[in-house]
């Protein structure tokens, strides 16, 4: 369809390097995606994966230090869409 961005299906690699590897082309992919300038498509697993990661590493004296309403609003920030 003319006008409309194209479409990528993306895995948890892409979007953890998306996310925390500056510079790097998966960060390109996500700025782009950002600007509607292409559509970023991922199942619900990969939602599950980057879940399992923040609350496993991002922890202070063995207690998640993200709340589940900051999970929330990360995924409502990101540009991707979940299936």
């Amino acid at each position: 369809m003319k006008g409309q961005a194209p479409s990528y299906w993306i895995s948890p690699e892409t979007l953890v390097r998306g996310l925390f590897d500056e510079g790097s082309d998966e960060q390109t992919l996500l700025n782009l995606a950002a600007c509607n300038a292409v559509e970023l498509h991922a199942d619900k697993t990969l939602w599950n994966t980057i879940l399992w990661l923040l609350i496993n590493n991002l922890k202070r004296d063995g207690n998640p230090i993200i709340t589940g309403k900051e999970l929330g609003e990360l995924r409502a920030r990101l540009p991707v869409v979940f299936h």
